[in-house]
């Protein structure tokens, strides 16, 4: 019974499959011209028709082909017929060769059907023949197919292979390419693309150009960078993917523009057509807040009026603006004073102290909270924690002017109303009898009132202030000084708003008019700081107290001063004027404050000062000369060797054949590395002509003579520095020792010998003019603490580098000395500008770079030199450290 059951089971299996390979071979004649139509179109596409049509035109050819191909199959399936049961089992027959056809009984029935022994017999029938038919097959399927058909088919198959072996590896990408339009495939070049990435303007560089193949590490651009592309030689529009897209533009049928922002990290890939054109690995740097901090905590100068605020400012791209905001503790909704914090540039991690006059601030004395504000380049902001500390407060010695300070103080946070300030002015003119001060009160009176004009108010808390300094001055010292610091302020405020109105005016604030305006306010500043200044001499003469001239540099100090906010003004370094103003007020309250020990001190460091000029003008005069003797050495010396060579080589070169290594890089400007130094072997002397140099003997007395002389000032010059600062200048005795030296190789007609020992003396001469510079400023030449004047500018001439250079050069031998106002405080000033007093340029180096445009002789002199290498390095015999430093020089050209 099992067996048969399964010979059951294995018989529906193979009718079910034969069914199938019945149906295939009634499929071939209705499927035979989809199949052929779609061989066409694959044929097509290898011979890449389609894809060099129009895109518009690709896909008319495409639906036009497939279309059809798909609706004769479509047409042909439906008209199948399904294989009957007999022709099932006929198939089974033949292909496994049953004889007599026994799946013909599995059909049949009794010809008296009955449901008694009769049908157990035929059942048991059926089974035996069941179990005896053994193995069953249906072979595969074969379909009725002309000879004209296999022909065709042989053809078609034939072509599809020749067209795929003769397109290669491309094969693939042209069937990609035949099926999807709009891709091309790779038998097309790849359109050229120019790529580069522009850093965003915070953070400035030169741009990044990439290329269609990447290698190597990923691009490191800071967050915001921009990715430009000009793709040319496409017709299709180019997808940017991994970049947020600015903007897309057509350039022309076959040219395109992409520009896109960097914002993450990631790999950037750009298509066209279906075609990677670039894929670039981009590592985003990102634009972090800045971290800004208190460095320490604020708190008011010792007997001073000004406030400490220490700070703490770092950031990738550098910090644009730094502010201090304070208001009183607990109360977040009160008053916000705003104090900027000056920065040098754009700091990228940089620390320092601000310290603001915040005494006329109606905070002033008082505990605060105070947190700073910065604002990095690139627009990011960030704050710091709040702060608690006192503001630094003025000390009014008039009682009158205390009174008016506390009545501003009130009126301006709000604790008294305008009426109520007003009826206490009118009090208060009654306690004096200084009639210069009742004008203004009354109008502070009248500002007050509440039919006075709309926006009066506003201008009170300003006079009043004003009125409270004149009242301490005028208790301290007298009308006259009061007047004179009261015209100092007035000047300074009008330089202070001319400032500001030029920097909010932006490039319109540079015209001539606006420039006129300044210079004429700051002539005004200059002459009232001029009077205020005679009137503290004449106080100090009153006093007993001399105080020294320096010439028309002391007579009017602040000149250069002017000058320099002047053009830092004109120039659009608003924020660097402004901090030169700050340093102007600074001093005009110095003067304002100062005491009869002040006025001695600042006596005592003008003529420190002035020791100081003239002993640095000595040391420039004493370099000129001892330079002059090195010129006489060095034009006596070439005399001679030049004498001594044969005739065809006295053209004024020397032999680059005949120099070391080591030489020709000095030649071309170059630093040799020091163990080419240490191989190089030692130069023979050049010979020299004993005749000339026995003719040459009254110049070289003379030079020994008058080198004598300069070795007696070098002592006496390194005396009178040691006495000033009273720290030894070591570098002169190493000069003296130097010039003794040279001295002797004179006496014995070696100049060789004595142009090495003037050299060395003018290094010496060099050093001390450091040593001494760095003893002067550290306070030894009785400059103070702060190694400049606290009253009135340093008396130099630093500022005007024109005028200096104007005068060089008029005197004979001493144009070449400094300018009575040569001061070490002018460097520092000039460092950052160009011999035409400008500002330098402020690139991502922040320097601006000199070039020097060589003549014709130092050019073919270069190219001989370059030869005379490459035949050196030409030469495999020489050392090997030397000849790999050759070919790494040799690269540059």
């Amino acid at each position: 019974m099992a067996d048969s059951f399964a010979a059951a089971v294995r018989l529906a299996s193979v009718r079910r499959r034969a069914r199938r390979v019945l149906w295939w071979e009634h499929a071939w004649p209705a499927l035979r011209w989809s199949l052929l139509l779609a061989a066409f179109y694959l044929l097509a596409c290898l011979a890449r028709i389609p894809q060099s049509l129009p895109d518009w035109l690709h896909i008319l050819f495409e639906l036009t082909v497939l279309g059809t191909a798909f609706w004769l199959g479509i047409k042909g399936l439906r008209a199948i017929p399904q294989p009957t049961d007999a022709q099932v089992d006929r198939r089974i027959e033949r292909d496994s060769r049953l004889a007599y056809q026994p799946l013909l009984t599995l059909a049949d029935r009794p010809a008296y059907a009955a449901d008694g022994e009769q049908g157990a017999i035929w059942t048991q029938h059926v089974q035996r023949v069941v179990s005896s038919l053994g193995p069953l097959k249906v072979s595969l399927p074969k379909p009725a197919v002309t000879t004209q058909e296999k022909f065709g088919l042989g053809s078609v198959a034939a072509a599809l292979a020749i067209a795929a072996v003769l397109s290669g590896s491309h094969s693939q990408s042209r069937l990609h390419a035949g099926f999807v339009p709009g891709v091309d495939d790779d038998s097309i070049p790849l359109p050229s693309v120019q790529a580069w990435i522009d850093r965003p303007s915070y953070a400035p560089g030169a741009p990044v150009f990439l290329s269609q193949t990447q290698q190597g590490n990923p691009i490191h651009v800071p967050q915001g960078a921009i990715l430009n592309a000009t793709i040319t030689g496409t017709s299709g529009r180019p997808v940017l993917r991994g970049a947020t897209s600015i903007s897309h533009d057509r350039l022309d049928e076959q040219s395109w523009s992409e520009k896109a922002t960097l914002q993450q990290t990631g790999t950037v890939t750009l298509k066209a057509r279906g075609r990677t054109l670039g894929s670039w690995r981009v590592n985003v740097e990102p634009d972090l807040p800045p971290v800004v901090a208190w460095d320490g905590k604020p708190a008011p100068q010792k007997d001073d009026w000004r406030t400490s605020l220490p700070w703490h400012v770092q950031q990738t791209y550098g910090v644009a603006s730094l502010e201090a905001e304070i208001r009183l503790p607990d109360l977040p909704k009160s008053r916000i004073v705003r104090v900027p914090v000056p920065l040098n540039g754009h700091p990228k991690d940089a620390k320092g102290e601000a310290r603001p006059d915040l005494s006329s601030d109606p905070f002033a004395g008082m505990e605060v909270e105070g947190r700073l504000h910065a604002v990095s380049v690139s627009g990011r902001e960030n704050h710091s924690a709040f702060v608690r500390f006192h503001l630094g407060s003025r000390n009014f010695s008039d009682p009158l002017a205390r009174a008016i300070v506390a009545l501003r103080r009130r009126l301006m946070l709000g604790q008294e109303r305008p009426q109520q300030a007003a009826d206490e002015l009118k009090l208060l003119t009654q306690t004096t009898d200084v009639l210069a001060l009742l004008a203004p009160l009354g109008l502070d009176i009248a500002s007050l009132q509440s039919n006075a004009p709309e926006g009066a108010a506003e201008q009170v808390p300003g006079q009043l202030w004003a009125l409270a300094l004149y009242l301490d001055d005028l208790r301290r010292d007298g009308p006259e000084i009061a007047d004179a610091a009261a015209a100092v302020r007035a000047a300074q405020q009008s330089v202070q708003q001319q400032l500001d109105h030029m920097q909010s005016l932006g490039d319109k604030g540079h015209t001539l008019v606006e420039q006129e305006e300044l210079q004429k306010r700051t002539k005004a500043l200059k002459d009232a700081l001029n009077h205020r200044m005679q009137l503290l001499f004449q106080k100090a003469a009153q006093s007993g107290i001399m105080m020294p001239q320096s010439g028309t540099s002391s007579a009017d100090p602040w000149s250069d001063q002017m000058q320099r906010l002047q053009n830092d003004a004109s120039q659009g370094h608003g924020d660097e004027a402004l901090r030169k103003l700050q340093q102007m007020e600074d001093m005009a309250e110095h003067m304002r404050q100062a005491t009869p020990e002040d006025l001695k001190a600042l006596a005592a460091q003008m003529k420190a000062q002035e020791e100081a000029r003239a002993q640095r003008a000595a040391l420039h005069d004493l370099v000129h000369r001892e330079t002059t003797l090195l010129d006489h050495a060095q034009s006596r010396l070439s005399a001679a060797r030049k004498a001594a060579l044969p005739p065809d080589q006295q053209d004024g070169h020397e032999d680059i054949s005949q120099m070391s290594t080591a030489d020709l890089l000095r030649q071309l400007g170059m630093q040799p590395p020091p163990n080419m130094e240490q191989s190089a072997s030692p130069k023979p002397a050049a010979p020299v002509d004993p005749a000339t140099v026995a003719a040459q003997s009254p110049e070289r007395r003379a030079d020994h003579a008058f080198q004598r002389a300069l070795s007696r000032v070098d002592e006496i010059l390194g005396r009178r520095v040691k006495d000033l600062t009273g720290k030894p200048a070591t570098a002169f005795d190493k000069a003296k020792a130097d010039m003794q030296d040279a001295r002797k190789a004179l006496a014995d007609r070696k100049d060789d010998q004595a142009l090495t020992a003037e050299q060395k003396a003018l290094a010496d001469l060099s050093e001390a003019g450091k040593q001494m510079r760095q003893s002067q400023k550290s306070g030894g030449s009785g400059q103070g603490k702060g190694g400049s004047l606290s009253f009135i500018p340093s008396m130099s001439g630093g500022g005007s580098g024109q005028q200096q250079h104007g005068k060089a050069g008029q005197q004979g031998d001493g144009g070449d000395q400094p300018d009575a106002g040569d001061d070490d405080d002018g460097d520092e000033d000039r460092k950052d500008q160009d011999p035409l007093g400008r500002k330098l340029g402020e690139g991502q180096s922040g320097k601006d770079s000199d070039a020097h445009i060589p003549d014709r002789n130092a050019r073919d002199r270069a190219r001989d030199i370059e030869r005379e290498l490459r035949r050196r390095a030409s030469d495999r015999t020489r050392p090997q450290g030397e000849l790999d430093y050759l070919e790494r020089l040799l690269k540059s050209f």
